[in-house]
């Protein structure tokens, strides 16, 4: 391709290995140029979303997939694995906090090598494992990788992309677990049974991804930057710390967030289970929807750049709203069921996007600590939530409690980003509870989860104790 249709083909798209991300948004010559990542940038993304496809998509999001033959091939118990499940959010918590600090004293190659081979070595072990204990522990093993994994790519993205880049270059990396999702999903369908031949292809998997980020990741004291001040200022000491004035505003949107979509996540499939008489399989086909879905919050740094974080933040909010209010409205309607999953397979991932850039924006000289601050509110607001949807449920039905829900998503509309100056920086009926027996729930990971089997027995928890 010449020179000039390179720049022609730039002014509405850009490329990484083959695959149109997204489309460019400034009009004139210069941006056009700019939106034109280089080699080495498609290296790094390819490399970034590779692993979070990884260790979310297979390191994590693949074990409940197995779960069941898991259990049957090594006699693992209901109360072993309800202990993986909090231990891996405890795993998760724990890891994000070490790795958004590790990688500003040991650099971003360091701890992504490190986060690859934790799943590699996790996902290894899974699948030699003969006894419970094992097992259990290479799972929680595996699962560290999703803690240990963002925070190097987004100190990597800030020291080695050019700032206009930056937003673009995060939300498309973050979209890797819907990869990982869409991937790993059917192979774990058509694999039944074979778990153990499943993960040793998926640790071989980690251990490439590992050496493509050791070559393509900046080792530390390296910065391949471009001359421009937000990058600059990326490489000078922070004199702030932690606290930032704004700070607690990215704090609450991403828990009132988490909030929201904790009954989703919980007690959507049941809600189609029990309220709208759905069979398993076509709940199990929501779930795999909502992460082919979620492909499309790579498109947030595009949305962002074009429409600002507040614009963007909120319409994703009321399309979270949205795909609630479905599920309370229309339960038995097939289409309403595939909508809703869509809508909120896009709007979650989207929305751990728009944070990601949010946060990183406003600790534009410490990316990691940015990225690790609004997913670990993610992950509280969705163990806040969880009991609060059962004791809904419980109570008053779903319906009810999707629409309060919805509502909480809609309240956190109007929390906004704002500068480090100050100034803004962007412009039901009710259903009753079926008498069946609870359906155990589709463990499906996605982005700043923790993991379903917690968030599922907090929720049933709070209905027991309500007394349905």
């Amino acid at each position: 391709m010449s020179a000039a249709v390179s720049r022609a083909w730039g002014k509405r798209s850009f490329y990484i290995r083959g695959v149109v991300l997204g489309s460019s948004l400034e009009p004139d010559s210069v941006a056009r140029e700019d939106c034109i990542m280089t080699h080495q940038e498609r290296r790094l993304i390819v490399a970034g979303t590779l692993l979070i496809g990884v260790s979310y998509g297979l390191a994590r999001f693949a074990y409940g997939l197995f779960l069941p033959s898991m259990r049957e091939d090594v006699g693992m118990g209901s109360t072993m694995a309800g202990a993986i499940g909090s231990g891996a959010y405890v795993g998760y918590c724990f890891a994000i906090v070490i790795s958004a600090l590790l990688v500003e004293r040991l650099g971003a190659r360091a701890i992504a090598v490190a986060a690859a081979l934790v799943a590699a070595t996790g996902m290894a072990v899974i699948s030699v494992s003969t006894s419970a204990p094992w097992l259990a522990g290479a799972i929680l093993l595996a699962g560290a990788s999703t803690g240990l994994a963002s925070p190097p790519m987004a100190q990597a993205v800030s020291s080695s992309i050019a700032t206009d880049r930056q937003g673009r270059a995060n939300t498309v990396i973050n979209a890797g677990t819907s990869l990982g999702v869409a991937i790993s999903g059917p192979v774990a369908f058509i694999a039944t049974g074979q778990w153990r031949i499943a993960y040793a292809a998926f640790a071989v998997a980690a251990l490439l991804n590992a050496v493509l980020l050791f070559v393509s990741v900046p080792r530390a004291g390296t910065s391949e930057a471009r001359d421009d001040t937000a990058s600059k200022a990326a490489g000078r000491p922070n004199r702030e710390g932690v606290r930032r004035a704004s700070a607690w505003r990215v704090m609450v949107a991403a828990m009132g967030m988490g909030i929201a979509s904790a009954a989703y996540w919980t007690f959507s499939s049941e809600a189609l289970l029990t309220q709208g008489e759905f069979s398993q399989a076509l709940a199990n086909s929501v779930w795999i929807l909502i992460g082919v879905a979620g492909l499309v919050g790579g498109l947030a740094g595009d949305l962002v750049n074009r429409f600002g974080i507040n614009g963007v933040h909120r319409a994703t909010l009321l399309a979270l709203a949205l795909a609630l209010s479905l599920l309370a409205l229309m339960p038995s309607s097939l289409p309403a069921a595939l909508g809703s999953g869509a809508l909120f397979g896009a709007s979650y991932i989207m929305l751990t996007g728009i944070y990601l850039v949010w946060g990183v924006r406003l600790y534009s000289d410490r990316p990691a600590i940015g990225l690790g601050l609004p997913f670990l509110m993610i992950a509280a607001g969705q163990i806040v939530g969880s009991p609060l949807a059962g004791y809904l449920i419980g109570n008053h039905g779903y319906a009810f409690c999707f629409i309060v829900f919805a509502s909480i998503a809609l309240a956190t509309m109007p929390i906004g980003y704002r500068s480090a100056r100050g100034a803004q920086a962007d412009a039901a009926p009710k259903a009753t509870v079926s008498s069946r027996p609870g359906v155990p729930l589709q463990h499906f990971y996605l982005p700043a989860m923790p993991p379903l089997g917690l968030i599922d027995k907090i929720g049933r928890l709070a209905r027991r104790g309500s007394g349905r």
